[in-house]
Protein backbone atom coordinates (compact mmCIF):
# COMPACT_ATOMS: atom_id res chain seq x y z
CA UNK A 1 0.00 0.00 0.00
CA UNK A 2 1.44 3.54 -0.73
CA UNK A 3 1.83 6.44 1.76
CA UNK A 4 -1.08 8.58 2.47
CA UNK A 5 0.63 12.26 1.18
CA UNK A 6 -0.20 15.34 2.87
CA UNK A 7 -2.52 17.15 0.63
CA UNK A 8 -4.77 20.63 1.17
CA UNK A 9 -7.84 22.17 -0.78
CA UNK A 10 -5.73 23.76 -3.46
CA UNK A 11 -3.41 20.52 -3.90
CA UNK A 12 -7.06 18.87 -5.09
CA UNK A 13 -7.84 21.81 -7.23
CA UNK A 14 -4.73 21.44 -9.21
CA UNK A 15 -5.34 17.60 -9.82
CA UNK A 16 -8.95 18.73 -10.92
CA UNK A 17 -8.42 21.00 -13.42
CA UNK A 18 -4.89 18.91 -14.70
CA UNK A 19 -7.55 15.86 -14.97
CA UNK A 20 -9.80 18.15 -17.32
CA UNK A 21 -6.80 19.00 -19.55
CA UNK A 22 -2.88 18.43 -18.57
CA UNK A 23 -1.62 20.32 -21.07
CA UNK A 24 -3.23 23.85 -19.23
CA UNK A 25 -1.13 26.64 -19.24
CA UNK A 26 0.31 27.15 -15.59
CA UNK A 27 -1.11 30.89 -15.64
CA UNK A 28 -4.52 29.69 -16.71
CA UNK A 29 -4.52 27.10 -14.06
CA UNK A 30 -3.18 29.41 -11.84
CA UNK A 31 -6.16 31.96 -12.27
CA UNK A 32 -8.65 28.90 -11.88
CA UNK A 33 -7.12 27.88 -8.32
CA UNK A 34 -6.47 31.64 -7.06
CA UNK A 35 -2.94 31.08 -6.79
CA UNK A 36 0.38 32.70 -8.21
CA UNK A 37 1.81 30.77 -10.99
CA UNK A 38 5.20 30.20 -8.95
CA UNK A 39 3.44 28.65 -6.05
CA UNK A 40 1.21 26.31 -9.17
CA UNK A 41 4.44 25.27 -10.55
CA UNK A 42 6.08 24.00 -6.89
CA UNK A 43 2.88 22.12 -5.93
CA UNK A 44 2.67 20.38 -9.24
CA UNK A 45 6.77 19.52 -8.85
CA UNK A 46 5.75 18.26 -5.56
CA UNK A 47 2.86 16.45 -6.65
CA UNK A 48 4.70 14.32 -9.09
CA UNK A 49 8.02 13.79 -6.55
CA UNK A 50 5.99 12.36 -4.11
CA UNK A 51 4.38 10.23 -7.40
CA UNK A 52 0.60 11.44 -6.43
CA UNK A 53 1.04 12.84 -10.23
CA UNK A 54 2.54 10.01 -12.16
CA UNK A 55 2.69 11.21 -15.78
CA UNK A 56 1.06 13.53 -18.26
CA UNK A 57 -0.44 11.47 -20.61
CA UNK A 58 -3.34 11.46 -23.96
CA UNK A 59 -6.25 9.62 -24.15
CA UNK A 60 -6.13 7.87 -28.02
CA UNK A 61 -9.08 6.92 -29.77
CA UNK A 62 -7.64 3.35 -31.32
CA UNK A 63 -10.48 2.63 -33.23
CA UNK A 64 -9.85 5.33 -35.31
CA UNK A 65 -6.30 4.26 -36.28
CA UNK A 66 -7.82 0.83 -37.27
CA UNK A 67 -7.70 -1.33 -33.74
CA UNK A 68 -11.24 -1.53 -32.89
CA UNK A 69 -11.38 -5.10 -30.89
CA UNK A 70 -10.63 -4.29 -27.14
CA UNK A 71 -10.83 -7.67 -24.68
CA UNK A 72 -10.17 -8.27 -21.34
CA UNK A 73 -8.57 -12.05 -21.24
CA UNK A 74 -8.14 -13.96 -17.84
CA UNK A 75 -6.10 -16.45 -17.56
CA UNK A 76 -3.79 -18.55 -14.81
CA UNK A 77 -0.05 -19.70 -15.03
CA UNK A 78 0.79 -22.80 -16.36
CA UNK A 79 2.89 -25.42 -13.59
CA UNK A 80 6.75 -24.35 -13.38
CA UNK A 81 8.30 -21.65 -12.93
CA UNK A 82 10.07 -21.79 -16.75
CA UNK A 83 6.35 -21.30 -18.13
CA UNK A 84 5.92 -18.43 -15.81
CA UNK A 85 8.53 -16.66 -17.09
CA UNK A 86 8.02 -17.05 -20.71
CA UNK A 87 3.98 -15.83 -20.01
CA UNK A 88 6.20 -12.52 -18.07
CA UNK A 89 8.18 -12.61 -21.22
CA UNK A 90 4.75 -12.93 -23.57
CA UNK A 91 3.02 -10.23 -21.38
CA UNK A 92 6.07 -7.44 -21.48
CA UNK A 93 6.95 -8.40 -25.38
CA UNK A 94 3.78 -8.29 -27.00
CA UNK A 95 2.36 -4.97 -27.50
CA UNK A 96 -1.13 -5.46 -28.22
CA UNK A 97 -1.42 -6.03 -24.37
CA UNK A 98 -1.67 -2.99 -23.11
CA UNK A 99 -2.29 -3.55 -19.89
CA UNK A 100 -1.31 -7.28 -17.50
CA UNK A 101 -2.50 -7.10 -14.40
CA UNK A 102 -1.55 -9.92 -11.32
CA UNK A 103 -4.82 -10.58 -9.25
CA UNK A 104 -6.48 -12.29 -6.23
CA UNK A 105 -9.27 -14.76 -7.41
CA UNK A 106 -10.51 -16.68 -9.63
CA UNK A 107 -7.93 -15.96 -12.33
CA UNK A 108 -4.00 -15.48 -11.44
CA UNK A 109 -3.92 -12.52 -14.38
CA UNK A 110 -6.24 -10.04 -16.38
CA UNK A 111 -4.99 -8.71 -19.56
CA UNK A 112 -6.39 -5.26 -21.54
CA UNK A 113 -5.84 -6.23 -25.20
CA UNK A 114 -5.94 -3.60 -28.00
CA UNK A 115 -6.08 -5.44 -31.38
CA UNK A 116 -7.19 -4.64 -35.17
CA UNK A 117 -10.11 -7.66 -35.14
CA UNK A 118 -10.57 -11.28 -34.17
CA UNK A 119 -8.16 -12.51 -36.61
CA UNK A 120 -5.52 -10.17 -35.14
CA UNK A 121 -6.37 -11.05 -32.08
CA UNK A 122 -6.05 -15.11 -31.99
CA UNK A 123 -2.80 -14.50 -34.16
CA UNK A 124 -1.06 -12.50 -31.70
CA UNK A 125 -2.85 -12.89 -28.44
CA UNK A 126 -4.83 -15.98 -27.95
CA UNK A 127 -2.64 -18.74 -29.58
CA UNK A 128 0.50 -17.88 -28.71
CA UNK A 129 -0.88 -17.49 -24.89
CA UNK A 130 -2.87 -21.04 -24.87
CA UNK A 131 0.62 -23.17 -24.54
CA UNK A 132 1.95 -20.70 -21.30
CA UNK A 133 -0.96 -20.89 -19.47
CA UNK A 134 -3.55 -23.24 -17.64
CA UNK A 135 -6.53 -21.91 -19.78
CA UNK A 136 -7.65 -18.27 -21.44
CA UNK A 137 -11.05 -16.81 -20.84
CA UNK A 138 -11.81 -14.08 -22.91
CA UNK A 139 -14.59 -10.89 -22.94
CA UNK A 140 -14.53 -8.95 -26.28
CA UNK A 141 -15.63 -5.33 -25.28
CA UNK A 142 -18.86 -4.34 -27.49
CA UNK A 143 -19.88 -1.19 -25.94
CA UNK A 144 -18.23 1.22 -22.87
CA UNK A 145 -21.24 1.77 -20.34
CA UNK A 146 -19.31 4.50 -18.17
CA UNK A 147 -15.84 6.68 -18.97
CA UNK A 148 -13.24 6.64 -16.88
CA UNK A 149 -14.07 9.06 -14.01
CA UNK A 150 -11.35 10.14 -12.01
CA UNK A 151 -12.84 13.41 -10.98
CA UNK A 152 -15.23 11.81 -9.04
CA UNK A 153 -13.49 10.23 -7.20
CA UNK A 154 -10.99 13.16 -6.59
CA UNK A 155 -13.90 14.74 -4.65
CA UNK A 156 -14.43 11.94 -2.49
CA UNK A 157 -11.01 11.49 -1.13
CA UNK A 158 -10.29 15.72 -0.85
CA UNK A 159 -13.73 15.38 1.27
CA UNK A 160 -12.12 12.68 3.16
CA UNK A 161 -9.11 14.40 3.58
CA UNK A 162 -11.07 17.78 4.53
CA UNK A 163 -13.28 15.66 7.07
CA UNK A 164 -9.47 14.06 8.63
CA UNK A 165 -8.44 17.35 9.74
Amino acid sequence: MGEKKKMDAEDFKILEHLLDNSRIKQKDLAKLVNLDERMVSRRIERLLKEGIIKRFTIDIDWSKLGYDMHAYVTTNTAIGNDLRNDLYSFFNSNHRIIRADSTVGASEYVLFTICKDIHDFRTKISIPLEPLTAGISTSIISSNIKQRNCKALLKIIAEEYDAGK
